[in-house]
């Protein structure tokens, strides 16, 4: 099975690379996850079935498979890694190069009508997403004349139970922010401290002047230069950008 620059070779339990030749050997985790995804293609497997292959019984922890997936498509690079997808809530799925989608391209079933509340939310959204264009441009007008230096409170480090730290920062152009921001920061560090693996190594926050948007950007561990961004809008009068529902659904710990 050809993986973009990589071959999958299963009975060596190895990955060649195409051109030098050479090849990196998976370690037991590694291979038991690759193996099941790359056998069932457009499946989604859960943690638990990737933790278990063909036995009834878990052979690794579900810890375990979350870092192999990490590792994998770290190793593969983009855009093979792509290939593999991550299912919020559900799992993992194998879609070979060219045959998937983007999981944010919606796809619209034939022959199908669109209902009017499905239509209005994607209205909404489009308003949303010129908002999203509009803000920055118009910030970078206003700070050409008012420059600002940004205000970086000390940064927390939390430890989860795979023994990792990860550094929590919070930015911000606003003093008047700190305080708010500090009950976002203390809500994430008790989530990464519950989790039991994570690829990310610093993460910052950043809430607009108006306290009605919150930036989160996570980046990655080790030499993998992985960025996550999330944007979340609140427009009510008292914002609660983090809550544990959103936290389940996003799987910050992935």
């Amino acid at each position: 099975m050809d993986l973009g620059q990589y071959r999958f070779i299963p009975d060596q339990g190895c990955l060649q690379h195409l051109e030098s030749g050479e090849t990196k050997l998976l370690t037991r985790s590694e291979l038991l996850v690759l193996t099941q995804l790359i056998d069932n293609p457009g499946v989604t497997l859960s943690k638990h079935q990737l933790s278990c292959g063909d036995s009834d019984a878990p052979l690794i922890s579900e810890s375990a498979v979350v870092k192999a997936i990490f590792t994998i498509r770290h190793t593969l690079g983009e855009p093979a890694a792509s290939a593999i997808h991550t299912v919020p809530k559900e799992g993992y799925q194998f879609v070979p190069m060219g045959q998937g989608q983007s999981e944010s391209v919606p796809v619209k079933a034939e022959g199908k009508r669109l209902s009017p509340k499905f239509v209005r939310s994607m209205q909404i959204l489009s308003v949303v997403a010129v908002l999203l264009v509009s803000i920055p441009l118009l910030y970078q007008t206003l700070s050409h004349h008012y420059q600002t230096p940004p205000i970086s409170t000390s940064i927390q480090e939390v430890h989860n139970d795979f023994g990792q730290m990860i550094e929590i920062e919070i930015v911000t152009s606003s003093q008047a922010n700190i305080k708010a921001m500090q009950k976002y920061s203390d809500s994430l560090t008790n989530h990464f401290a519950r989790c039991v693996y994570s690829p990310w190594k610093k993460v910052k926050l950043a809430l607009s002047h108006d306290q009605q948007m919150l930036n989160i950007t996570m980046f990655g561990a080790g030499k993998s230069h992985d960025i996550r961004n999330m944007k979340i809008s609140d427009f009510r009068a008292s914002p609660e950008f983090i809550n544990p529902s959103w936290l389940k659904q996003v799987s910050i710990c992935e």
